[in-house]
C-alpha cells in the first residue's frame, strides 16, 4: 500500500508540475474518449397477420425484397382463428427503412396487422432436424435421399487416397468403416451414437430416429443455440439439416396478479439513465 500511495502522489505532482490539475486531467480523459457509435441496423422480427389467400406470401416478401433486404427466415403458419395466418419475418436492416416496409405491408388489403417485436420481450424458438453420421465424417452414407447432395471428390484427391492406402500409411488402430465387417460397423456406430446422445441431452435435444449408419436429432431452441449445436456436431458428419426459421411470440404483459397496473405503467414510462457521459469501464 505504501508503494501505491507514493506512486499516486508522484503522478499528482507531475500533473501539477505541468500546470494541469487532477480534475482537469480526468475531465479531459472523459470528454475526449471516443464513444461507441450507435447503429440503427439490427435484427428485426415482424409478425404479420394476414388472410389465408393465394399469392399473399409472394406480395409480402416482395415488399421486403424491393428494399434490398435479404430475409433471414420466413415462417408461415395457421392461427387459432380459421382463415387467419401468422407470418414471422426476420430481417436485418435499419430502423427507419424497416418501419417504411412495415407500413407498406399494412397497406395490403389481405393484411390485418403487422407487429414489430424487435424491442419487445418475446419468446423465440427455432426447430432443427439434423441427420448425423454414426460412422464418422469421412463415411457419408449418401444412398438415395439420405443426405444433401455434395460435390464429388476431384481425381487428384481420389488418387492421393488410393496411394495412402497402397503404401499403408493408415494407422493400425484406425478402422476403415467403409470396408470393415458389419459387426465392427455396429460397434463403432454405437460408440458415436452414445456421444451424440450426451451432446443432445446437454442442449435439450432428443434423438428421434436411429439407423444403421446415421441418426436424426431434433432441437427446439433459440437460433443462437441451434447454431452452436450445429457447430459442435459438425465433426460427426452432418448428412442433412433442416431449420424451420425463427418463430416469436410476445411474453405476457402482466407478470403478477397482486401488482397495481398503474405501478407497472409508471415503471415502463421511466426513462433509462444516460450513461454516455461516464468514463469507460
Amino acid at each position: 500500500m505504501a508503494s501505491t500511495r507514493f506512486y499516486s502522489t508522484k503522478k499528482s505532482e507531475s500533473w501539477h508540475g505541468a500546470g494541469i490539475s487532477t480534475a482537469d486531467a480526468v475531465s479531459n480523459i472523459i470528454y475526449k474518449t471516443p464513444t461507441a457509435q450507435k447503429t440503427s441496423s439490427h435484427i428485426h422480427v415482424l409478425n404479420c397477420f394476414m388472410q389465408d389467400e393465394p399469392g399473399i406470401l409472394t406480395r409480402a416478401t416482395g415488399i421486403m425484397a424491393a428494399r434490398g433486404y435479404n430475409i433471414d427466415s420466413v415462417v408461415v403458419s395457421r392461427t387459432e382463428i380459421p382463415g387467419l395466418s401468422r407470418m414471422t419475418i426476420t430481417v436485418n436492416g435499419e430502423q427507419a427503412v424497416v418501419q417504411q416496409a412495415r407500413k407498406q405491408l399494412e397497406d395490403l388489403p389481405q393484411v390485418w396487422a403487422v407487429v414489430d417485436l424487435s424491442d419487445s420481450k418475446v419468446v423465440e424458438r427455432e426447430i432443427l432436424l439434423i441427420k448425423l453420421s454414426t460412422l464418422g465424417a469421412e463415411y457419408l452414407a449418401c444412398a438415395g435421399n439420405s443426405c444433401t447432395p455434395r460435390q464429388p471428390l476431384s481425381p487428384s484427391a481420389v488418387h492421393q487416397r488410393e496411394r495412402e492406402l497402397a503404401e499403408g500409411l493408415e494407422a493400425e488402430n484406425d478402422v476403415d468403416l467403409s470396408t470393415a465387417a458389419p459387426h465392427v460397423q455396429v460397434i463403432e456406430s454405437s460408440k458415436r451414437l452414445s456421444y451424440i446422445r450426451n451432446l443432445a441431452n446437454m442442449f435439450g435435444a432428443k434423438v428421434v430416429d436411429v439407423g444403421a449408419d446415421c441418426c436424426i436429432v431434433e432441437l427446439c431452441a433459440k437460433s443462437e443455440r441451434v447454431d452452436a449445436f450445429m457447430k459442435i456436431t459438425a465433426p460427426f458428419g452432418i448428412l442433412e439439416a433442416a431449420r424451420s426459421g425463427r418463430m416469436a411470440m410476445s411474453r405476457s404483459a402482466k407478470l403478477s396478479l397482486f401488482e397495481d397496473a398503474s405501478q407497472e405503467a409508471a415503471a415502463k414510462d421511466e426513462p433509462a439513465p444516460d450513461l454516455s457521459h461516464l468514463p469507460p469501464s
